[in-house]
């Protein structure tokens, strides 16, 4: 078969991924690596097996299809524990049950569901219990919990061996607003008869990076396992630091001289004031770059030169502008997010460009974006 250049591709640098696991391992939890939708955009396929390597054996998957994926990428229970960090179905316990999946589950009627999947199948299943401390989206109420704790715990083929919570403001302006969560979690943790060796966890990222994890066993870095910062309002930690795993690049597709008047992509949105050279780059909305960039994102030349987009992004290409001079021509490689020439832009740089997180930058990219682990 022909092999074909990609348009558009990123790169995963397995020893950020590394630095980044040491660097996290030294604020004290085991740590369960977040690998919710395709390991945050940097492919769980690549990623998962690396991490694994690095000695991790929590994962958390956001949905049931996606643990079932994780559990054919790695090796089979006992070890690693796979979790799914979602409220799940009762037609998805025996999957659950299946592939070993430890369900967070946040009401009675989930646990009851869980334990007949397993006496059904001969298995037995473990549950982590999620307690609402004000995120309004899962987990019990700390009002209720205490009443429904005897009817888990006595739910045949059925094991809690974890509690859990949920920040809401772990990325806000303040590093105090999530004390009063932590507070009401403490309390509930404190408040039941647990059995021993349950594990306890409450940290994402920046409330690991910033301290917030008293007697919690276990934290969760999603942004901060892929060296992204996890909360631009807050100062670095004194003493941590992460590197970007992820890099993406496209192909320059076209260079053309545009006179003076020219109006560039859909909508006749940017009008050239003079005449320039116009470089059309290989991707577009449909693997993932948001068109909210039209007009005032950038991607890098080789040289590290910031080239500005002219005109709306589209589906499948984007039109940069040319210095004087620059040398561009087809096939030749720019930079959307990583380093070149001593320039860089990161994901928190296309965040902040759009009022976005950057989750919503790296969890886009879609499949038509190629993916390989570098070294």
């Amino acid at each position: 078969m022909l092999s074909l250049p990609l348009r558009c591709w990123a790169e995963i640098d397995s020893k950020a991924l590394e630095y980044n696991v040491r660097q996290l391992r030294s604020i004290g939890p085991d740590i369960m690596a977040v690998l919710k939708a395709d390991a945050y955009g940097h492919g769980s396929e690549l990623v998962s097996p690396l991490l694994y390597s690095l000695g991790i054996r929590h994962f958390g998957a956001a949905t049931v299809a996606e643990g079932v994926a994780l559990r054919q990428l790695l090796p089979h229970a006992p070890e690693p524990f796979i979790y799914v960090m979602t409220a799940s179905l009762a037609c998805e316990a025996e999957a659950i049950v299946d592939n070993s999946l430890i369900p967070f589950v946040s009401d009675l009627p989930t646990a009851v569901a869980l334990s007949e999947a397993a006496l059904k199948l001969g298995r037995s299943v473990q549950i982590h219990v999620e307690v609402d401390t004000g995120i309004g989206r899962a987990g019990f109420p700390p009002s209720v919990i205490a009443s429904c704790w005897d009817a888990l715990m006595a739910l045949p083929a059925l094991t809690v061996t974890g509690i859990c919570t949920h920040f809401t403001y772990a990325d806000s302006v303040s590093p105090d607003d999530p004390l009063a969560q932590l507070a009401i979690f403490e309390s509930v943790v404190h408040s039941l008869a647990l059995p021993a060796n349950v594990t306890v966890h409450a940290a994402n990222s920046p409330a690991a990076l910033y301290g917030l994890l008293n007697a919690q066993t276990l934290m969760r870095p999603g942004l901060l396992l892929y060296g992204i910062s996890p909360s631009p309002h807050w100062p670095d930690r004194e003493g941590f630091a992460y590197k970007a795993a992820l890099s993406l690049y496209a192909r320059v597709l076209l260079v053309r001289e545009m006179p003076e008047g020219s109006e560039i992509s859909y909508g006749r949105t940017y009008r050239l004031p003079s005449a320039a050279r116009i470089a059309t780059i290989g991707i577009g909305y449909g693997d993932g770059f948001p068109r909210r960039l039209s007009n005032i994102g950038h991607v890098l030349a080789p040289n590290g030169c910031r080239l500005p987009i002219r005109g709306r992004v589209c589906m499948d290409q984007v039109c940069v502008e040319l210095p004087p001079g620059m040398k561009l021509v087809p096939g030749d490689v720019v930079t959307i997010v990583g380093s070149a020439g001593g320039s860089s832009i990161t994901v928190g740089d296309l965040a902040k460009l759009i009022d976005a997180t950057p989750h919503e930058i790296t969890t886009g990219l879609t499949g038509r974006v190629g993916r390989t682990l570098t070294s």
